[in-house]
């Protein structure tokens, strides 16, 4: 009796792993008009900063970008947009006229994006006319004001909307739908969101404090990132752009030119793993740094966190140029880990699936290696190969358990009164690109290839070597009338049944007792596909 309700279970939640789960949060580069996908070191797994616009907070390390070149639509971009480099370094005057008090005579700039999208996914046995669709539509819409050089506001704000839903229901890419005894959270729809809200300026021209809302990016990896300790939610490295939202903390940051050096001070005013405690007293407050040092050809960055309640946590990276080859290393040092690790147990009376929590507490680290490679095959053109390895010391290494994980780790009492026998113990156990103990994944990024000037093309595969499935992504951009930007993309699994990137369970009949399942949930995976449009505000 078990494992049929695990299955059945876990075919309900299985939606969770939709198609369409890393589809919602633009990166910098498309909120402030750049038509243009990320730049080859950095795609697929983070975009690059938009041309003629800061990027995000931290992502422009190494210096300001190089200058646009005058009459190209990354010219034309700037010119909309205002300056280059960092929003939380001291940002240039926004374009327009100046007074001699250094004011900005227009200092308000407002922009944003509309983008449409829709996604269905085809499953094994599941004809046409059942496919999974989605359509998860977005508009942000941003203020940015630059009274003058040196103080900078910025506000972002997102309204999603899917029109596949109707109120109070649950997308098939969120979480198991309402379970008897189990309470759910009802889906607003449409749904708004805040993402930005922060200020930056510096006292004395020596330190440079950005506060409030804002978005962090530490450590160096392209597919897995396991030193981004201030995004409590784990990126998704197929998507498109990165769907989480800021992380409100207050960040000194204070360079140091002769070297080239900088270093960093935070102090964050959220639960490091994304729990709901609130950080309500000063004790609770988490508290970090991080130092970036150039040496010779390569960039090291040393980084801690601490938090009331949490392990303190630690992360290195190093990222350098060998020859052709752009290398990088990234490694998570700390014990234990967020969240839940399961293992199983006996069963017992009052808790029939059996399994027990076994949360790791000693030394548990995170490892990260990769390269890309970059070579011109004609005057004009270049193609961009790069790889990457994942150890992560706590991921499973059998995929039996997923069906558990999936169900938000159940606790199945029958002794308990009608309607409460089940209860949800952990309904974020099961996380997508961590659930192994050994990945791999590579890509291809063919910018403008031959005479196609506004097509781009990005091939990526990713592997569960622990459970041997892989997901094999094609994504394509081309650039339509100036401004509109037309994507598509078509993914494939393959691999072991059953496993992160081909998920497929058995539903007995008889679990729609215990939840409403739909036949096709307990169907594997066989194509991916996904059509958006996107136009600049």
């Amino acid at each position: 009796m078990t494992r049929p309700l695990i299955r059945a279970l876990a075919a309900a939640a299985v939606l969770a792993a939709g198609p369409a789960g890393a589809q919602d949060r633009p990166s910098e580069e498309e909120l402030f008009g750049n038509p243009q996908p990320p730049a080859p070191e950095q795609r697929p797994a983070e975009a690059a900063p938009p041309a003629g616009k800061p990027p995000a907070p931290d992502e422009a390390r190494r210096g300001e970008e190089a200058p646009v070149p005058k009459g190209t639509d990354r010219a034309r971009e700037a010119e909309m947009f205002g300056g280059t480099g960092s929003p939380n370094a001291a940002p240039p005057p926004a374009e327009g006229v100046v007074s001699r008090a250094g004011a900005q005579e227009d200092p308000l700039k407002v922009g944003g994006q509309i983008y449409l999208r829709a996604t269905s996914t085809w499953q094994q046995d599941v004809p046409p006319s059942d496919w999974i669709l989605t359509s998860p539509n977005l508009l942000d819409v941003f203020l940015d004001v630059r009274p003058n050089e040196r103080v900078r506001g910025f506000v972002l704000g997102r309204l999603s909307y899917d029109p596949t839903l109707v109120p109070g229901e649950r997308t098939p890419g969120q979480a198991l739908t309402t379970v008897p005894g189990v309470s759910a959270t009802p889906l607003q729809n449409p749904r708004g969101v805040l993402d930005q809200l922060w200020l930056n300026f510096d006292p004395g021209r020596r330190v440079f404090v950005t506060a409030g809302r804002q978005h962090v990016k530490w450590g160096v990896g392209k597919f897995w990132n396991p030193t981004d300790y201030l995004h409590p939610v784990r990126r998704d490295p197929l998507a498109v752009f990165d769907v989480r939202v800021g992380t409100t903390m207050v960040k000194l940051h204070v360079p140091w030119e002769k070297r080239g050096w900088n270093f960093y001070g935070i102090a964050m005013f959220e639960d490091l793993a994304g729990e709901l405690e609130p950080v309500d007293r000063l004790g609770r407050v988490a508290a970090g740094g991080r130092a970036e040092l150039v040496l010779g050809p390569a960039e090291l960055g040393l980084d801690a966190m601490t938090q009331s309640g949490h392990r303190p946590r630690f992360g290195v990276d190093l990222s350098a140029g060998i020859w052709e080859l752009d290398v990088h290393a990234e490694a998570a040092l700390r014990t234990g880990i967020d969240g839940s690790h399961w293992a199983p147990g006996p069963p017992t009376p009052t808790d029939l699936l059996g399994y027990v929590r076994a949360d790791p507490q000693g030394f548990t680290p995170q490892l990260t290696l990769g390269g890309s490679w970059s070579r011109n095959y004609s005057d004009e053109d270049a193609v961009t190969l790069g790889a990457e390895y994942f150890f992560n010391d706590a991921g499973y290494s059998d995929s039996s358990i997923y069906p558990f994980l999936l169900a938000g780790a159940p606790l199945i009492d029958p002794t308990a009164p009608t309607g409460q026998q089940l209860s949800l113990r952990d309904p974020t156990a099961f996380r997508p690109f961590y659930m192994g103990r050994h990945y791999a994944g590579a890509f291809v990024y063919l910018p403008r290839p031959g005479s196609w000037n506004d097509t781009f093309l990005t091939l990526s595969v990713l592997g569960n070597l622990s459970d041997r499935s892989f997901i094999a992504r094609l994504d394509h951009a081309v650039l339509a009338l100036t401004y509109l930007r037309v994507e598509t993309f078509v993914a494939g699994h393959f691999g072991h049944r059953g496993g992160e990137f081909r998920l497929a369970f058995e539903v007995p009949p008889g679990a729609e007792a215990f939840l409403p399942i739909d036949p096709r949930l307990g169907r594997a995976p066989i194509l991916d596909l996904g059509v958006a449009l996107r136009v600049s505000l």
